[in-house]
């Protein structure tokens, strides 16, 4: 137990030589903070320092130097810090995705790979390779799921892209599930 938070604490020493400060701004209160980010990707970001309790869900970052800021949406809140996915760029009139979502309304059932938790939910809207449930407690998912729909032979392999209290995102893997029954 102790070498695992000594090893948490070494990461987060090396994570923090390479941080880079940036302004946070919640979309919906207006509230910022100056913080920095590490663990940058195409996909997101983790903010660490003080004062990340006033973002929420919609925020935009703004990295030191540059003039624009990158949307983004805030999917876990921890002691220490706050991980951040960040939001495509959307045309006004369509999306750049590479398939199109198309709204649905779906009863489905997730649970855990290893079936001791099931979440009953709605999918409200869906693509092949990925869709978006509603329903409550959906913050509990494991990242790795099985997705159930009534009317399909065996569940669909899922992963949480993010997820909130009442939605969340999942990548779908129509394959992972060939031979789960």
């Amino acid at each position: 137990m102790f070498t695992d938070q000594l090893t948490a604490r070494r990461s987060s020493a090396r994570e923090l030589e390479h941080a880079i400060p940036v302004l946070a701004l919640d979309l919906d209160s207006l509230k910022c903070v100056e913080t920095k980010a590490v663990n940058f990707s195409d996909w997101g970001c983790k903010l660490v320092g003080p004062g990340l309790g006033v973002l929420r869900h919609n925020i935009a970052l703004k990295l030191e130097g540059e003039d624009e800021f990158q949307r983004g949406r805030v999917t876990g809140h921890k002691t220490e810090y706050v991980t951040v996915v960040f939001q495509r760029d959307v045309k006004p009139s369509s999306e750049k995705r590479a398939e199109p979502r198309y709204p649905v309304t779906v009863a489905a059932k997730i649970s855990d790979l290893a079936r001791t938790m099931e979440i009953s939910c709605v999918i409200t809207d869906a693509s092949r390779s990925g869709c978006r449930v509603e329903g409550e407690g959906l913050k509990k998912l494991t990242d790795d799921l099985l997705v159930y729909v009534d009317g399909f032979d065996r569940p669909v392999r899922g992963q949480v892209a993010w997820k909130e209290d009442r939605s969340a995102g999942l990548r779908l893997n129509w394959d992972g599930a060939k031979k789960i029954r």
